[in-house]
């Protein structure tokens, strides 16, 4: 296969790498996997007041406001009602209990669209309290503190860059035979907008690919990708650290930047081996996975206002679109130099495709004529 079939096989590679990113770009984000597994959102959930203040009880809202946490150092049990009145969480010094018999169990399962609890869920009959932990600390859904709509409401849609107040919540505990009242606030915060960070994204893989094209094609690829997955770990580090979810939760939402860790580093020991033309496909792959598996799943943070980080968010926001303006521009350029044959041992890693020891083919005949005439 001639230099016809190697043209076709790297448009191929770049329209596959282009229409990979399409397809996600254009998917909604909304239910995608995040790299940290919370989205970003413009809801802000605050707890306002704890009436009357107990030095024993601290409750807050977390992860972006689907979660309260509760966490009781007292010796006195803290009791939490459910939508209906109900004994709904116990937490004291035994551990948290639920009550099997609390619809509130059954409805804050999932944070949206809850289905209908079972028959044996009644808010009147005596509880029936369920260990689910041996610690002092409740988390949970509640859905009197986010925003359960599918629309945002119509205070926002008729002015989203305006901060509103959406809705207002009252929660109550019971602290031995004392009451506690919990009250909070939902407001939208309207984000900033994305396209700084898309134009510098677009300037980032522009930038790589016009680099590819040179006969430093080996130097731009690899730096970009070690800037690219550095990103990706900046932004996974700010993710990781504010999540209240287990370790073993925490460690699956991490996989996507394990990956990108892993594929960058098989990619740049395999171009310092063996050259640029050997480990294309590789920079393809690795490149295609930070920018879809970290940029492109992430890319709400970048036009919304609540982000789930420890991180300053203009530095979160950067490390995401360096990831997906250096790793789409990463696949697309390593793209131009994937041929049809390995490269040949000792080649220049910058040597461009078709050149086993960087210089240009052989025109065709060349050794013929030089044959016949050493035979004459």
């Amino acid at each position: 296969m001639g230099v016809p079939g190697r043209l076709r096989i790297r448009r191929l590679l770049v329209a596959a790498a282009l229409g990979a990113a399409a397809v996600v770009a254009t998917a909604a984000p909304a239910g995608a996997h995040t790299v940290g597994g919370v989205n970003a959102t413009n809801y802000r959930t605050e707890i306002r007041s704890v009436t009357p203040a107990t030095a024993a009880l601290t409750i807050r809202a977390i992860d972006n406001g689907a979660r309260l946490e509760l966490t009781n150092s007292g010796r006195h049990d803290v009791v939490v009602e459910g939508y209906d009145g109900e004994p709904y969480l116990r937490i004291g010094p035994r551990g948290v209990f639920e009550n099997a018999r609390s619809p509130a169990r059954y409805l804050n399962r999932v944070l949206r669209n809850p289905a209908p609890p079972p028959a044996s869920a009644d808010p009147d009959a005596p509880p029936e309290w369920v260990r689910v932990s041996t610690g002092s600390t409740a988390r949970w859904h509640d859905h009197r503190t986010h925003w359960m709509g599918v629309t945002d409401p119509p205070v926002v849609r008729s002015a989203r860059g305006e901060e509103h107040l959406v809705q207002r919540f009252h929660l109550v505990l019971h602290v031995g035979d004392r009451a506690v009242q919990v009250r909070g606030d939902v407001r939208w915060i309207p984000g900033p907008s994305p396209w700084p960070w898309i134009a510098g994204a677009a300037v980032l893989a522009i930038g790589t690919v016009l680099g590819a094209r040179t006969r430093r094609a080996a130097a731009v690829l690899a730096t970009v990708l070690v800037v690219a997955v550095a990103a990706a770990v900046v932004h996974a580090v700010g993710a990781w650290t504010v999540s209240s979810a287990s370790l073993g939760k925490r460690a699956g939402d991490a996989i996507p930047t394990f990956g990108a860790v892993a594929l960058g580093a098989v990619a740049l020991v395999q171009l310092r081996r063996r050259g640029i033309r050997a480990a294309a496909p590789l920079l393809v792959f690795a490149g295609l996975f930070l920018g879809i598996a970290i940029g492109l799943a992430d890319l709400s943070a970048l036009y919304k206002s609540q982000l789930p980080t420890d991180l300053p968010h203009a530095l979160d926001r950067l490390s995401i679109a360096v990831a997906l303006g250096g790793g789409l521009g990463v696949a697309v350029g390593a793209g131009l130099h994937v041929t049809d044959r390995p490269a040949a041992r000792g080649a220049p890693v910058g040597s461009p495709p078709g050149s086993p020891e960087g210089a240009p083919d052989a025109p065709p005949g060349t050794e013929n004529d030089s044959h016949s005439m050493m035979q004459g």
